[in-house]
């Protein structure tokens, strides 16, 4: 039930606040509003912070695949994302919008990943402990030096920052307690995990807290029926950000609340990669993507 009620308030957040790392991006390089893209590393100390209240020396066992793998599933899942319109957070929240054509990009993203898994095509992967590299008093203090640094940029709007604060406060501390409870769980590859069915159960959870926040907000679910491009766009992104994951393992979600707060060099460069696609398709290409709240 803990699980599941921190899978739901996941969800739930994630819809309310448009978090999306390609909303970041294009808010970044469009608008020159660079609040969106710093929270991120605020809630990835959010969950650093976890982590060293749960064990301070180890916790549970990430896995990655070799450098190369793992940096080359960086772009991948960054230019699926792209594609998509929304990594994998950003996803989450459209499809509690009544979206539906999102849903395609889960379709996508599980079918890759799952015929990768079937035909042994996933890389092997490197098992190593979740050892922090920062003790939680500068981890505290690189938090509250983003927090003053993301108040410098939204000191016009305290009314946001505050929302943002609380945003990037409650994905980190879910996150971070579900993959400690769950050991291994990912929105990009909850259906291959160990035990299958309580990392599918979680992700389930997580889609209904992400359709209740915007039914306790309008009072309705508005449900948007795809059209066919739209479902086809998404379905490649999904693909795309499939075929990443695989490779990681994991998505976007991984890389920040996972792989950056216990200082696995191969999720800071797979990361990086993937920031820096999006970045340079957004520059080139250009995104419509908006925030919805």
């Amino acid at each position: 039930m803990l699980l599941l009620s921190l899978a739901f308030s996941l969800g739930f957040v994630l819809n309310r606040s448009s978090t999306c790392a390609v909303i970041a991006m294009t808010e970044l390089l469009q608008e020159r509003k660079p609040a969106r893209f710093v929270a991120f590393f605020e809630c990835t100390l959010w969950g650093a912070l976890i982590y060293a209240a749960w064990q301070l020396t180890s916790g549970p066992q990430a896995h990655w695949a070799t450098l190369a793998y793992a940096a080359t599933g960086g772009v991948i899942f960054g230019v699926g994302a792209f594609v998509n319109g929304a990594c994998a957070f950003g996803s989450v929240g459209h499809l509690g919008n009544g979206d539906t054509q999102f849903g395609f990009t889960f379709l996508g993203m599980y079918a890759v990943s799952t015929v990768a898994s079937l035909a042994n095509l996933l890389p092997a992967v490197m098992t190593s402990s979740m050892s922090l590299q920062l003790a939680a008093p500068v981890t505290l203090l690189m938090l509250v030096g983003i927090a003053v640094l993301r108040f410098a940029i939204q000191r016009n709007n305290v009314a946001s920052y505050l929302k943002m604060t609380c945003t990037m406060l409650a994905v980190g501390v879910a996150y971070a307690t579900i993959v400690l409870l769950k050991p291994g769980w990912s929105i990009a590859l909850s259906h291959a995990q160990s035990l299958p069915w309580a990392s599918i159960a979680v992700t389930v959870a997580m889609f209904v807290g992400s359709i209740g926040s915007r039914w306790l907000e309008t009072g309705r679910s508005r449900i948007k029926w795809p059209g066919l491009r739209g479902a086809l766009r998404r379905l490649a992104g999904g693909a795309l950000m499939g075929g990443g994951a695989a490779l990681i393992p994991g998505g976007n979600d991984t890389l920040l609340l996972v792989g950056l707060p216990t200082g696995a060099q191969e999720a800071a460069l797979a990361y990086l990669l993937f920031a820096v696609s999006i970045a340079i398709l957004v520059r080139t290409i250009g995104s419509p993507a908006r925030a919805w709240s």
